[in-house]
């Protein structure tokens, strides 16, 4: 996580994450999209921005459930994206998706937890509400299955069970609108709750970046 300093005022907390974030979308897309395809078509063509909400007393009671198994170490808000990115690579990709050999067909998938009054984080008090914003930008060989995906709604009934999600919140992105320090609107909405969380540590886990850089042999 980035460290806040006295001197560090709130926007550039904001700005040091959401420029973060568009760098690696940035580094995805020039490995993935047409040679001379402009980076903003690919965006646009297989970019989707992710609200996940859950419900909180489903995913309670499961998680005592699993503890009285696993032990009572639970699963946190990002570990359940996690899960649910593995879940979604699995059927885009195949039940082998975590073979090196797929690694590059897998989308991009950066999450932040928020909260409600996130916005407004001078004033916040106790966290409300815990959901995910995300950012995921799949290849052109997995972007028609996704979108499949989507109409299928036993699936998706399915997942939304499986990880207590209330609601998934899926829009296509269809434009790259910047903010004043070229960061894009959508990276820095996504960082709103950490600019809260670095000035005062409330959460610990509260970001991911999938998937894992793979690192091949020789490097």
């Amino acid at each position: 996580m980035l460290q806040s300093h006295p001197h560090t005022s709130s926007p550039s907390i904001s700005s040091q994450y959401a420029s973060w974030f568009d760098d690696r979308i940035e580094q995805f897309i020039e490995a993935h999209k047409g040679r001379f395809e402009p980076p903003s078509f690919f965006k646009q063509r297989n970019g989707f921005f992710i609200t996940i909400s859950f419900n909180h007393s489903s995913r309670k009671q499961r998680l005592e459930s699993s503890a009285l198994i696993d032990g009572p170490v639970a699963k946190t808000e990002m570990d359940t994206f996690t899960d649910l990115y593995n879940v979604i690579c699995r059927q885009l990709i195949g039940r082998n998706y975590h073979r090196p050999s797929f690694h590059d067909l897998k989308p991009l998938a950066i999450g932040c937890l928020d909260v409600n009054g996130s916005r407004y984080w001078r004033s916040m008090g106790e966290l409300e509400n815990a959901h995910i914003h995300s950012i995921w930008i799949f290849t052109d060989q997995t972007r028609d299955g996704f979108q499949k995906s989507l109409a299928d709604e036993t699936r998706l009934l399915s997942i939304k069970e499986r990880f207590s999600i209330r609601e998934l919140d899926i829009k296509q992105i269809d434009h790259d609108h910047r903010n004043s320090t070229g960061d894009s609107r959508a990276s820095s909405y996504m960082a709103k709750f950490m600019v809260h969380n670095n000035h005062e540590l409330k959460v610990a886990d509260d970001f991911r970046v999938l998937p894992i850089q793979y690192i091949g042999p020789g490097h």
